[in-house]
């Protein structure tokens, strides 16, 4: 039964099971608008500066390497052959970096799923049924009913208000996605989207690239400023050398603690919120659980079971987000 309010009319209409249209479909963990001001700033922030360092690299260090408006006779042949090794070298390392940089905003990270054994009044009407019929909850857990380890302090199973489902183990909920996020490692500004189960390893390669190539590009760029040093360079060339690896040098810093931070969480099996909460909060020894299984195991859960395919934004890891084994 569905009561209608318009004004100070009440009317009711009962509605069959299934007669209701369809949910309209939502974009991916995102429960309301995604895409806002506050929200395109960050990412067109990064955009600037990705496009910032690949035009200023590619005009003033890259062309006069490859000496395109030489006589191919008159050329020399040692910076031109140069110029073209480090041309393909960087081209390839941006090309990867754009692909996880997209990749991490456009893959969903994952959600609660909307079946019964997450609903709450669904579990709640399945506790009554399996009271009113004596059944005990061994033989539901042998029937295939999963287990939580992480629980409140009273030993319930956690349970979000927002979203009114059970949640899963690592499961955290983004207030800016407005949805619940299998494994949440954190919300990203800079991507637009959460990092969880199913993007996390495309986020990873994203810092990794975007480190290699910064490093890249600093220490080939080198040769450039310094030669603006010893020769005759005009001003507003010279600036613009200066500034491209100011800039390269502060990302380059930046990634550098970033990526090792996130390395060191992954080979721990930690999520950077749950970094935080035993960092900062007094957890219980008792309570607090672990899901290091090794440097190894750790790394494939992340980044998928096949190694060869680690630094290729494929393959993500198995599972579904939704249990995960416990150390020993």
């Amino acid at each position: 039964v569905v009561r209608i309010r318009r004004g100070s009319i009440s009317r009711r209409f009962l509605i069959r099971a299934g007669s209701l249209p369809p949910p309209p479909p939502r974009w991916m963990a995102f429960k309301g608008e995604r895409w806002t001001v506050a929200t395109l700033l960050p990412v067109g922030f990064v955009v600037w500066i990705i496009s910032t360092i690949w035009i200023l690299y590619t005009t003033l260090h890259l062309l006069p390497l490859l000496q395109l408006y030489e006589d191919p006779q008159n050329r020399d042949q040692i910076r031109y052959k140069r110029g073209v090794l480090q041309a393909c070298i960087s081209q390839a390392l941006t090309f990867m970096m754009m692909i996880c940089y997209l990749a991490s905003i456009l893959t969903d990270p994952g959600g609660i799923p909307d079946t019964p054994e997450w609903r709450q009044e669904i579990t709640t009407r399945e506790g009554r049924r399996r009271r009113n019929s004596g059944e005990s909850d061994e033989k539901a857990k042998q029937k295939g009913h999963n287990k939580s380890f992480e629980v409140k302090h009273t030993g319930e199973r956690r349970f979000c208000k927002w979203c009114d489902k059970f949640k899963p183990d690592r499961c955290h909920h983004c207030r800016v996605c407005k949805s619940c996020i299998l494994r949440m490692d954190h919300h990203c500004p800079w991507i637009a989207n959460c990092v969880g189960f199913r993007n996390h390893k495309y986020f990873l390669l994203l810092v990794f690239y975007s480190l290699v190539t910064v490093d890249y590009i600093v220490f080939t760029m080198s040769e450039s400023v310094s030669r603006t040093i010893t020769e005759e360079t005009p001003a507003r060339r010279r600036f613009l050398l200066v500034f491209c690896m100011t800039l390269s040098v502060i990302m380059c810093t930046l990634l550098h603690v970033f990526l090792g931070l996130h390395i060191m969480l992954t080979c721990r099996a930690t999520t950077t919120i749950e970094f935080c909460e035993k960092r900062h909060r007094r957890v219980d020894a008792m309570n607090c659980v672990s899901y290091d299984h090794g440097i190894c195991a750790n790394l494939k859960a992340v980044l998928g079971h096949n190694p060869l395919f680690w630094l290729i934004p494929c393959g993500p890891p198995e599972g579904s987000g939704l249990y995960f084994d416990v150390a020993k």
